[in-house]
């Protein structure tokens, strides 16, 4: 027998390494190696070192003692104790055994014993650490296969212990009977099980599996979604989930509730070669309410739906296409069936294609429209297509400009205009700079418009064929002086503007009809642009001049006070645009905003619009965030007079709040509430949330309370709660099977 301290290692590191090497590769549950063959056992060096070896040579018995570690590549083995004996092809480690794994995972345990070309083993009171900063506890463990673990009276959980008191259960455990974990399979399933809450038995299951935490993407049940409401009763969401293959996916949810019949949705995801594209829906079969909301007509076991997706596909280098698709089967059925997402007022598709070459743009687009909002719906025009192409040239020696737009669109409806169009426009533009800081912008432009026209009236009379055009040339200079200096930390600024624009006071025929240019709303983000009315159907005409001052303060540490105050005047009127819009000969209305952000605590942006004669607020926007996570309070205010849209609209008066609280690391509670302030308002809707998080566990409830009615929709209450128990299946599609 010869002993040796720690300096003469070589030779008994070459003497171990295939023991020790594989210890660590079948014990661990991460990626399982089997190796079939002896003469295929790895052959590197190990290094092995500890504060004593004993080698015996007539037993052929290594024993190393004291803070021993073995390292093999990614692989790493900590003990007290290890001993090797070559004639059974064993190893033994004891006291603290610990062994990390290549792909982060690591095992501890009392004892390891290892037989049978090390593919088969023990192990008392294991404990196993995996990545996500899940484990496993046993009594004991035995290793099959190279593969499979298999523990005895066996404990899992996602849950980190108490800190300083370990004897405290975690939040939640399984405990079971036997544990298997399938490292190839990345399962595990569990015999005779307990779910324990806070140390509390709640659910018994003779059988149950679930991926293990390696597992991004597996097929099998989802967390479901319970609640109660006015409109559906008690009602469930059950989503399930199918990985069909690597790229394509579905969810199936069905809805369950007890005063509605049920519905299907759906959801399938697809990645292709050229890009990816998902659809999303849902259908049942149930009564519909039509016509007017006092005395509504029903249509019994109608089936309804609905069906929204996107998709991006790449053609080439300088081609893609795409989708966007929005439809409902009627106009109440998204409003009424409400899980998925509040609708827009109309639901747009859109599938297009664009192309870029250099410094041009070009794209081509269908849009098909549906109004869904219930009996003020109109009929929407079928644009098919919409071809645009935008070029910008490369600066010139003076540091100009060109640029090129054309625009052609077509629209049609059963009633109503149908217009065909075609827009061209080039121009040129050049940004100076003096030496004194002035910052001048020179732009000059012309655009010629053809409209061929179908019904539409004129004069209070439909007529057909009508052909109109317009050429409007373009005149703009935009001049910046900023006046800025630094005290104290803090940037000063001050920056008067002024623009004059200079075009024909006429170009807008009654005879185009308002297609894409119906919001016209003058403010501060939009004062200072050629054409401040959105669209190409109207054109801001007419010769102005603009001004405004903008100032600011800017700390060190991200704060800033910017203000901004301006007015436009205009000499000439265009009486067409006069009657659409509030945009008159004369002073306009003054335009400005407040931006309040003292520290990331606080965060207030303001915008008005007063009237030009006598101060008379005609929009106000307020938008508020004040508070840390603690305590946070935030909120939306909009006043909008009826002059603000010439008349076309009432005084619209809203407000939205909600304060949160993050009242502690894992509790966090919030309360919402949206009121209409008009005269013949009130309150349209609370939400309450109640949420308990924490590294393993997530508990939501949900409370609603809507006061808004439409056809087949009534004021009703909603409560929900959604119990997510993190690695056994939540919304990261993971599965879990009940027998």
């Amino acid at each position: 027998m010869r002993r040796q301290p720690g300096s003469g290692l070589r030779v008994v590191g070459r003497i171990v390494v295939s023991a020790v090497v594989l210890a660590g590769a079948v014990v661990g549950q991460g990626r399982a190696q089997q190796v079939s063959q002896p003469a295929e056992r790895p052959t590197s060096q190990a290094v092995l070192s500890a504060d004593e070896i004993t080698y015996d040579d007539e037993s052929g018995i290594v024993i190393a003692d004291g803070n021993v570690e073995i390292a093999h590549g990614e692989r790493l083995l900590l003990a007290d104790r290890v001993r090797y004996d070559q004639s059974v092809d064993s190893i033994v480690a004891s006291g603290n055994v610990t062994i990390l794994e290549p792909d982060g995972d690591v095992i501890f345990a009392d004892y390891v014993e290892l037989s049978d070309e090390l593919r088969e083993g023990v192990i008392e009171n294991i404990r196993i650490l995996l990545l996500d900063n899940s484990r496993f506890a046993a009594n004991g463990a035995r290793r099959i296969g190279g593969r499979r673990t298999i523990m005895r009276r066996g404990v899992f959980s996602s849950c980190d212990v108490c800190p300083g008191d370990e004897s405290q259960p975690p939040l939640w455990q399984l405990k079971a009977g036997t544990i298997v974990h399938d490292q190839e399979s990345q399962d595990v399933s569990y015999t005779n099980a307990w779910l324990e809450f806070a140390g509390v038995p709640v659910l018994y299951t003779p059988y149950l599996t679930h991926p293990d935490p390696t597992v991004e993407r597996r097929s099998g049940l989802l967390t479901p979604l319970l609640g109660s409401s006015t409109e559906f009763g008690g009602f469930a969401r059950v989503p399930v989930f199918w990985a069909i293959t690597p790229s394509v996916d579905v969810t199936f949810e069905p809805i369950l509730a007890t005063k509605k019949p049920s519905v299907m949705a759906l959801e399938f995801r697809q990645h292709v070669d050229s890009g990816v594209y998902e659809l999303s829906g849902s259908v049942t079969q149930a009564d519909r309410e039509t016509g007017d909301p006092l005395n509504p007509v029903v249509e019994p076991d109608v089936w309804r739906g609905h069906l929204f997706g996107t998709g991006r596909f790449d053609i080439n280098d300088n081609w893609r296409w795409g989708f966007d698709v929005e439809r409902a089967s009627d106009r109440s059925y998204l409003d009424q069936y409400d899980f998925f997402g509040q609708p827009e007022n109309v639901l747009t598709t859109n599938p297009y294609v664009e192309g870029y070459f250099g410094r041009s743009y070009v794209d081509g687009n269908a849009f098909v429209y549906q109004d869904v909002r219930g009996p003020f719906a109109v009929e929407q025009p079928l644009v098919l297509p919409d071809i645009d192409y935008e070029f910008v040239g490369e600066a010139d020696s003076i540091g100009g400009r060109w640029s090129f737009d054309m625009n052609g669109r077509t629209t049609s409806r059963d009633s109503g205009p149908n217009t065909r169009r075609l827009i061209v426009k080039g121009g040129y533009f050049i940004p100076t700079q003096t030496n004194f800081g002035l910052l001048t912008t020179f732009s000059a432009s012309v655009r010629a418009d053809g409209y061929h026209m179908d019904k539409v009236v004129i004069d209070g009379v439909e007529e057909n064929n009508v052909q109109e055009g317009r050429v409007i040339p373009r005149l703009a200079v935009e001049s910046r002086l900023p006046f800025v200096r630094g005290t104290g930390g803090v940037r000063q600024l001050i920056e008067p503007a002024v623009a004059v624009v200079l075009a024909p006071g006429t170009g807008n025929p009654t005879a185009i009809p308002e297609e894409d240019s119906v919001a016209i709303e003058l403010d501060d983000t939009n004062l200072f642009s050629e054409d401040r009315i959105p669209g190409d159907d109207r054109i801001d005409t007419g010769q102005r001049i603009v001004y405004g001052l903008k100032g600011g303060l800017y700390g060190e540490r991200g704060g800033r006070l910017i203000a901004f105050f301006g007015q436009s005047y205009r000499w000439s009127e265009d009486d067409p645009l006069a009657l659409a819009s509030d945009i008159e000969e004369g002073y306009s209305d003054y335009v400005g905003r407040l931006e309040i952000v003292p520290n990331r605590y606080m965060d207030l942006l303001y915008r008005f619009r007063l009237s030009e004669a006598n101060f008379e607020p005609l929009r106000n926007e307020l938008g508020l965030t004040i508070g840390p996570p603690a305590l946070r309070l935030t909120g939306d205010y909009v006043f909008i007079a009826s002059e603000a849209s010439a008349g076309a609209f009432p005084d619209r008066e809203q407000v939205t709040a909600e304060l949160s609280s993050q009242l502690t690391d894992f509790w966090s509670v919030s309360a919402r509430t949206r009121r209409d302030l008009t005269s013949d308002g009130g309150p349209l809707e609370y939400d309450g949330r109640i949420t308990y998080e924490d590294e393993c566990f997530r508990f939501d409830t949900i409370y609603r309370r809507q006061f808004t009615e439409s056809v087949g929709v009534d004021p009703g209450t909603r409560i929900s709660f959604q119990f997510v128990f993190k690695s056994l299946g939540d919304e990261t599609a993971q599965e879990v099977e009940f027998r």
